[in-house]
């Protein structure tokens, strides 16, 4: 209990600061931020968030349809590992999370590490090939409205963002490639080799992943579709909270973009910090919202990912104390 207290009263005070950073960096002044609770309907708002959460439970089970069929851990049990690896990405570098949730998964499940490791990895880069995709197709086909002091850059950001989809397709079809980019680049630079080495088994990780056929990878894509469809609708709803009518086509490809680019912060320590600058940028510029709307909601999703790493918290506690041990 006391831990639990402890964690949520740093949840708690880890609102409160992002809150004051977000409104002070911006041009809002008391009287908006009045305007904003006044009109904001307080069940849509724990509706977004709690709608949002939900999004985890699926990708636990995107996560285990990688699994050979003989080691399935339960879904629900692998959301909970995401939720601690989500903890551990606020604060260390991308591939902290991703190992320490292929690392509690082996303790928790007996699985083996390099099975675990490869599943997630797996499932990691096939939810941004989703995302990316997602955003490449809103663009060309849905055309969301944006501004034209905006539009270049906006261009630009579609197209990186297709090259991206393209670019981590190939990953998972053809991991073998992988080693032979790095084979001709990191590895010629001494300081480098050792990264090539763990380029080398991710590949190996990605290639043992084609024993789960087929049928596997669909179920991931479809698990993957699930999820952030329900992000985008916990997103939507956040915005109708506010009284906001955003495009649905710009919000849809605010989100998958903003998803999408994370793969190019993965290894920076606190990556959401880049996430919410993003996000609230293409919320303004692509989605129609109002500056004022805009950090509203761009709060709303940051308290729901907190809301998770106290739930995280809660899941590292529980992993620890029934995880088997060696000699049972």
């Amino acid at each position: 209990m006391l831990r639990v207290g402890i964690a949520s009263g740093l949840l708690g005070l880890i609102v409160i600061v992002l809150v004051t950073v977000a409104v002070g960096r911006s041009a809002i002044d008391q009287d908006a931020l009045v305007e904003i609770a006044e009109r904001a309907n307080g069940l849509l708002m724990i509706a977004s968030l709690l709608v949002m959460s939900l999004a985890f439970v699926f990708l636990g089970h995107r996560w285990r349809v990688l699994f050979p069929s003989d080691q399935k851990p339960p879904g629900t049990g692998l959301a909970a590992i995401l939720c601690a690896g989500l903890l551990l990405n606020s604060a260390l570098p991308g591939p902290v999370g991703e190992l320490g949730a292929a690392w509690f998964a082996h303790k928790r499940y007996r699985v083996p590490l390099g099975t675990s490791l490869a599943a997630g990895m797996g499932a990691r880069i096939i939810g941004m090939v989703v995302a990316a995709s997602a955003a490449a197709v809103c663009f060309v086909v849905a055309r969301p409205p944006v501004p034209a002091d905006y539009r270049s850059a906006i261009d630009l950001t579609a197209l990186l963002v297709a090259i991206l989809a393209f670019g981590l397709t190939a990953v998972i079809c053809r991991p073998e490639w992988m080693v032979v980019i790095s084979r001709q680049t990191l590895a010629r630079v001494r300081p480098l080799a050792g990264l090539h080495r763990t380029v080398r088994e991710a590949a190996d990780g990605l290639i043992g992943l084609r024993m789960q056929g087929a049928t596997a990878y669909l179920k991931c894509i479809l698990w993957s579709v699930v999820a952030h469809g329900t992000v985008y609708i916990g997103i939507a709803i956040a915005a109708w909270a506010l009284g906001a009518n955003p495009s649905m086509s710009g919000l849809l490809f605010t989100y998958a973009t903003t998803t999408a680019a994370v793969i190019v912060m993965f290894a920076l320590p606190g990556s959401q910090v880049g996430w919410d600058a993003i996000f609230l940028t293409l919320l303004t510029t692509t989605a129609g919202l109002a500056l004022t709307d805009a950090l509203a909601v761009a709060i709303v999703v940051r308290v729901q990912q907190l809301a998770i790493m106290g739930i995280g918290a809660a899941a590292l506690t529980w992993l620890v104390r029934t995880a088997p041990t060696d000699e049972e």
